[in-house]
């Protein structure tokens, strides 16, 4: 099975509270993602690794959990978790059709940094070393 590696992040700003709207469910706009720093963030940074796959003894391979929202195995499938807490999937990656893939991801991590790590995935396809 491939070790997961962790990938240091910085975290995304932080909006003042002043500026903050309330959302649909009464709490202040990012106060999921404070909670979510306060766990995982240190100097900064937000660690986290790859999910490690598991071996299914019915299929005879290691699997992920993908909570059916990847439909196709790929090499370029993962799961990220903070290295502190593996039960919390902060971003999933993977394939759903021939060309089309599925992006999920959650604070702590920002649109463009989820968006980076799935890039990342096609590095040797698209001739990068």
């Amino acid at each position: 099975a491939p070790a997961p590696a962790p990938a240091p992040l910085p975290r995304s700003p932080q909006v003042p509270s002043s500026q903050r709207d309330k959302t649909r469910w009464g709490r202040p706009e990012g106060f999921l993602q404070a909670q979510l720093h306060a766990k995982t963030v240190q100097d900064g940074v937000v660690k986290l690794q790859n999910l490690a796959p598991k071996w299914n003894e019915k299929t005879g391979a290691y699997t992920l959990d993908f909570f059916k929202r990847v439909r196709l195995p790929s090499k370029k499938n993962f799961i990220l978790v903070p290295c502190d807490n593996q039960d919390d999937v902060v971003c999933i990656f993977g394939k759903v059709c021939k060309d089309t893939y599925a992006l999920d991801f959650k604070p702590p991590i920002s649109m463009l940094q989820a968006f980076l790590a799935a890039l990342s995935s096609f590095e040797h396809r698209m001739g990068l070393t």
